[in-house]
């Protein structure tokens, strides 16, 4: 039973991936196809992908920040914390610019979006 139950888990963890893509492909053509052939849609796409994937990083990184100096005022391990905002930081900066980029513009480095 106990050798059934882990084969079961086994495959249950194996088909996740499956099943979850299969649930948002669903939800990816509930408006229509992405891939039309039309250009400006899917450039559209990624740049609010980038737009989005900067502002979440931003967030992240202020979130690190605000949990280094909890853990430092508290007495606890802050380094990880600082570190990981700093990252966070630095590649949302670099997504800011290829959104720049993709936007046409020149590259300003700032968050205003």
């Amino acid at each position: 039973m106990k050798k059934l139950i882990k084969t079961i888990r086994t495959a249950f963890i194996g088909l996740a991936p499956v099943a979850v893509m299969l649930l948002l492909s669903t939800a990816l053509f509930a408006q229509g196809p992405i891939f039309t052939g039309d250009a400006s849609n899917l450039s559209n796409i990624i740049r609010e992908a980038l737009k989005l994937m900067a502002i979440i990083l931003f967030c992240l990184g202020a979130v690190g920040v605000a949990w280094a100096i909890y853990n430092k005022m508290t007495g606890k391990e802050w380094g990880n914390q600082a570190f990981g905002s700093l990252l966070a930081f630095a590649f949302g900066t670099i997504v800011a610019v290829f959104w720049q980029l993709a936007q046409g513009r020149a590259v300003g480095i700032d968050t205003n979006f």
